[in-house]
This record gives structure tokens, sequence and C-alpha cells, in this order.
């Protein structure tokens, strides 16, 4: 089975286990990160990845400020520091910074965005609420069930601005933001920065994620011109397959609509596309049944006699009728006591 990018990469390992993993891949140059702060973990794990830098060879400043230009450039480097040519989207963006390949990207692929005047003013701050914000579009925008109610367990929820409500939620609710307090307008710091980025490639597909920006890079050049990444979700491929899958999402299901990515090692060989989207998609109106997978099992036992052993639900958005589908494996025990495998579907 394919490993969706959002879930975990282990049901097993904590956090902080999953974070030893990579303790000793690079020596650890920061010498302003003591081993007993908070950060350290994160910080250490975010650089083994190579996603973040210190603004020297051995001072990272996890108490500065992240500026915008430092945002994207993260970002940026989380995707894998896809090739970038040089286009004067914003005055205040010359050719050849340091933030010049990020902040191109991640306007390019619809991440960050500038302002209403043209620019977009590298050198301010991000704030909590935006960073948070940029994440939970990367994933999707999840639906969050009652987010005003789980902000109001704050005492600064109310802080929170209206379009980063669910997003903030989100963010708390995956550890990329945790304590008794939001602090949602409060300018990011570098620290904060790292804990987010490593948790978010903890908890989701690290080998996905920094294949994803090449990957874009190949379907924009060869297939679509307008894909959009943050409308997919990224499978790896089973033990000793390389292999991504990027499937097109309907809400919270998955088509059979997508792309396969042939990789040798972390190297994009070349990209297939898997099935075909349906010209009536944009136009259909299209919502998400209300089912839960113990409905569907319940409807798949219906006039059963036999002892069930156990019940397997796959579901996804089948693009080539425009209907939910539900597919549930029952194992049971037939009347000479052997296991017997038997499928029901089911389509809404």
């Amino acid at each position: 089975m394919k490993k969706l990018i959002c879930f975990l990469a282990s049901a097993v390992f904590t956090l902080s286990a999953a974070f030893a993993v990579l303790a000793d891949e690079k020596n650890f140059p920061f010498i302003d990160i003591a081993r007993d702060s908070w950060y350290y973990t994160y910080i250490e794990d975010a650089y083994n990845k190579n996603i973040i830098a210190g603004t020297t060879d051995t001072i990272y400043g996890p108490d500065e400020t992240l500026t915008r230009g430092m945002a994207s450039s993260l970002i940026y480097r989380m995707y894998g520091s896809p090739e970038v040519s040089y286009k004067a989207i914003f005055p205040d963006v010359p050719d050849g910074e340091w933030y010049t390949d990020g902040i191109i990207w991640v306007s390019e692929n619809g991440i960050m965005s500038g302002y209403d005047d043209g620019t977009f003013c590298p050198e301010w701050a991000i704030t909590v609420e935006q960073f948070a914000s940029i994440f939970y579009r990367l994933s999707g925008s999840p639906a969050v069930a009652d987010a005003d109610k789980a902000l109001s367990d704050y005492p600064d929820g109310y802080l929170v601005s209206g379009y980063a409500r669910e997003a903030v939620v989100w963010a708390a609710q995956n550890n990329l933001l945790s304590g008794e307090t939001l602090h949602p307008a409060t300018a990011l710091t570098r620290a904060e920065a790292a804990k987010m980025l490593s948790v978010y490639t903890t908890i989701n597909d690290f080998h996905a994620i920094s294949n994803l920006g090449a990957i874009s890079e190949y379907i924009k050049e060869y297939y679509d011109s307008t894909f959009d990444m943050t409308k997919y979700k990224a499978y790896s491929g089973d033990d000793n397959d390389d292999d991504i899958y990027l499937y097109f999402m309907v809400g919270s299901y998955r088509s059979n609509f997508g792309y396969h990515a042939v990789m040798s090692g972390e190297n994009v060989m070349r990209v297939e596309m898997m099935g075909v989207m349906n010209p009536y998609f944009l136009s259909a109106d299209i919502k998400e049944p209300s089912l839960t997978d113990e409905d569907v099992c319940r409807m798949a036992l219906e006039e059963f006699e036999y002892t069930v052993e156990s019940q397997t639900v796959t579901k996804y958005f089948n693009m080539d009728n425009l209907k939910f589908t539900f597919e549930v494996e029952t194992v049971y025990i037939d009347e000479n006591g052997e296991k017997v495998m038997t499928e029901y579907i089911y389509e809404a």
C-alpha cells in the first residue's frame, strides 16, 4: 500500500525517537544551541535534512526573528531546492540575493505572495499564524472540526485572524504549535520555525516532500503548466520502492487520477500520468458522503451468515464516473473452517 504523505511515518516511534534517527548524520555546527534547550532536537533534525542553515557557519540565532525572505528560502529548501530561473516578479527581489530563488519559487507555486503594491518585503517579519497557514495550505487545507471551540481553549485564541483560524488549530493539533498560548500575531523566531519544519517533515513523508519540488517542475514542463501540488497527496512506494505517487484529492478522498514519479534514489528519472482528469469534474456538484468506515462495514455484512475475522476499507474518488467509492474486503470463516475473502463495493 502506498503511504499517504499526511500519515505518521511510524505509529511506533515518538517524534523524539524519530529525530534521534538523524542525530548523528551530520556534525552539528551551531555553538549557540545548547543540548538541553527545548529547540535543540528540532534544529538538529532540520539541519540534518538540509532545510535550515545558520546566520553564520557556527551561529544559528534561535531567538532572531524569521523574515519573509528566510521563510520562503526554508520552504524552498524543504522541497529540495528545485532549479529556478530568475524573473523580475517583485521590484524588491533582485537577482543573486540569498533569498531570490526561494521567493521566486514559492511565488510561482502559490505558496507565498507579495503585497498589493507589488513588493514582497523579504526583510519583514513573518508571524506565527502566517507560517502556520503555509503548512496548512501545503497539507491541502484539511477540514478542521469546531475551530472556534478549539481556539476558545487558549487565552489568546481570539487574536487569531479569521483567515488563519483553521490553520492555527490544525497546527496545534499536529504539534507544529504547542504551549498554553498561541501568540498568533507575534513575529516567529528561528527556533520556532525549526520546530515547525522538523515536525512537519517528521509526521509526513520526507522522501516525498524533498522531491516534490523537482516532480512539480517536471509536471509543469511536460503535462500541466498550471499544476498545483497543494491539490495532491504524495505517497511513497512500498519497501525497496523509491518511487513517489501523487494523487489528486477531492476533499479528504484521493482520486484515481495523478502522477507516478519514477525515482532512482533521490533523483527524478521521469514522471508518468496515472488515469485521466474527468473534463466534467470542475462543473459537477460533488459533496463528500457522510458515511463512516463503520457504516460501510455494516452494509457489507447485511445478511452475512459467517463468522467475520477482519474487514479492511479502501475509499477513493473515482474520476471516471465522479463517484466516491468504498471497497470493503471481508475475511470470514466458511462452513468448512477455511478463511475466505470477499469484496463489497459501494458508490455514493
